[in-house]
Parts: structure tokens; C-alpha cells; sequence
């Protein structure tokens, strides 16, 4: 029998297999491209590539446990809130953020080379007959929240900052960010250069701790590059 799988699935299914065939050394130059050499050594030595992520929009709680199940995400720990996600798609579409119910599950997966590794998958519910069917629409189109991620290995303000001025080096742009309370951790977001060869075309710094003196100048230089959007946090 054959199984058709719905949009939502097959976009998480192969994000799955996109964690699982990349390595922090292969992607590196694929997201900035020109990184070579001792600088590229140095970057994959503080930070280590740890998960990609999606947005998906089920209808309840069920229905997100069998996406999940359907690509392999076998597991037991809980949707939690995602404070960033929420408050960007509430900026984005001009909505109070109490009305999102955003969270986001955590799935473990082995890459190729034996590493362990994680598909984030964050979920905004959308009722049957709610009108956020229209943001999913948007949203599904646009690929706002798709990301990669890489953990900073030793959360050192200095080996921040020089991550940070790498990432400038090569063409990436300060892309928003934010603390996330329930995790206590920070994240940095960073759009990738129009040269960069690979599909995903954000990339996450993320942090443990609490980093928001840092994450200010690089908030402010988002906003910056940003004009209309100076007015919302994302």
C-alpha cells in the first residue's frame, strides 16, 4: 500500500535526511562561501552543526504526534513553548502574540558520520476554521522559520563575538534573534549570502546563557538593515 504523505510531512521528512547527510566542516563552506583554510578549522572548532528546523502547522497536538511518527521522530519529550518563533511570526503578521500557540519538538537523529544530532520542528497550531490558515499559507511559501543550526561549543563572550565577525566576513547579515527564558539560551540568526550553495538560507548561532548585551548590537544592526521593521522584536 502506498502512502501519500501531506505537504507539512514530506517538508519535515526531508529535512531529516538533510541533518542526517551534512557535517559542520561540508556545510560551513556551503553556507559561506569562500571559507577555507585555517579560518574554516577555527569556525567548525567552536561550533559544531546541530540541527536543521522547520515550521509545520497541525491542526492539534494528535496530529502533530503522527508527522512526527510518519518521518522517524520517535520520542518522549514534550512540545515546549518557543518564545523567538512566536513573537516573530506575531511581528510578521501583525498579530497579538498571545493569539499563537507556537511550540517546538526536539528529535534526535545520527548523521552518517556517527554524530549525533537534532531536527527541530516547530509547530503553530491552526484550528480547522481558524483564520490562520492564511499564515500557514504564507509562511509555507516564504520558509521564514527554516533554518539551520550550529551549537557554539564554549559560550565565551570573546569566541562569540569572533563567530559573529566571521559570519560578517563572508557575507552573512544579522537576521534577528532572542532569549528564550525556558531554555535559558540565546540565539543569534543570521541570513546566508546570495552566493551560498546550500537550500537553507538561515542559519542559527545558538548559545546557552544569557547573552541579550551582545544580542542588542546585533539586534540593532538587524534593525538597521531593516528599517521597517525597527519597531518589532524578532
Amino acid at each position: 500500500m502506498i502512502t501519500t504523505l501531506s505537504g507539512d510531512t514530506s517538508r519535515l521528512l526531508a529535512t531529516v535526511d538533510f541533518v542526517k547527510e551534512q557535517d559542520t566542516a561540508a556545510l560551513l563552506p556551503l553556507l559561506l562561501p569562500g571559507l577555507d583554510g585555517p579560518e574554516l578549522r577555527a569556525l567548525a572548532e567552536h561550533c559544531r552543526f546541530s540541527h536543521a528546523a522547520l515550521l509545520v502547522f497541525p491542526s492539534d497536538e494528535a496530529e502533530l504526534g503522527s508527522m512526527l511518527t510518519d518521518c522517524g521522530l520517535v520520542g518522549v519529550a514534550p512540545r515546549q513553548p518557543s518564545v523567538v518563533v512566536r513573537e516573530r511570526l506575531a511581528a510578521r503578521h501583525r498579530r497579538r502574540a498571545a493569539e499563537l500557540d507556537v511550540g517546538i519538538v526536539r528529535r534526535a537523529v545520527v548523521g552518517a558520520d556517527g554524530a549525533h544530532r537534532t531536527v527541530e520542528v516547530f509547530a503553530l497550531t491552526v484550528p480547522p476554521g481558524s483564520d490562520l490558515d492564511t499564515v500557514a499559507a504564507h509562511e509555507r511559501e516564504r520558509q521564514h522559520e527554516t533554518h539551520v543550526g550550529f551549537d557554539v561549543v564554549a559560550p565565551d563572550p570573546l569566541v562569540l563575538r569572533g563567530l559573529c565577525a566571521t559570519f560578517a566576513r563572508y557575507g552573512a547579515t544579522p537576521d534577528g534573534g532572542g532569549y528564550n527564558p525556558h531554555e535559558d539560551g540565546t540565539v543569534f540568526y543570521f541570513g546566508a549570502p546570495a552566493e551560498a550553495k546550500a537550500d537553507y538560507r538561515r542559519v542559527e548561532l545558538y548559545v546557552p546563557g544569557d547573552h541579550r548585551d551582545l544580542l542588542a548590537a546585533h539586534l540593532d544592526d538587524h534593525r538597521a538593515r531593516n528599517p521597517l521593521k525597527r519597531s518589532c522584536v524578532c
